[in-house]
């Protein structure tokens, strides 16, 4: 039978049980606005990026990163060290980054945590 425009929707459940957070909300107080959370994220995967200006911006930064950043930061830093990057277990930059990480790791999303 027809019943009109009447369409029943079919109940999905979330894949995930943490609820997707609004953009204008932080998890962090000190954290940037969105505008400049991208032009970071822009800096770190600009061609002209390094291990060591990633590092540094994050030195300088990283405390007003979003999880999205921080995943980028990790990321980028993994890429551009390639094969000899065993000086990064003695730079404190690294470990501070780790440690962002690790405490933001409850707000990332699946992708930032799949690239961090």
């Amino acid at each position: 039978p027809h019943y009109g425009n009447y369409h029943p929707r079919r109940e999905v459940e979330p894949r995930f049980s943490r609820p997707r957070q609004q953009s204008s909300s932080r998890n962090n107080i000190n954290e940037a606005a969105r505008w400049q959370q991208v032009i970071w994220s822009k800096q770190m995967i600009s061609r002209d990026a390094t291990v060591d200006s990633v590092l540094s911006l994050f030195r300088y930064q990283g405390h007003r990163f979003d999880p999205r950043n921080l995943a980028t930061a990790a990321h980028r830093i993994a890429k551009y060290g390639e094969r000899d990057c065993s000086w990064l277990k003695f730079d404190n930059r690294m470990r501070s980054l780790a440690d962002a990480c690790t405490e933001q790791v409850n707000s990332f999303k699946p992708q930032e945590l799949a690239n961090t």
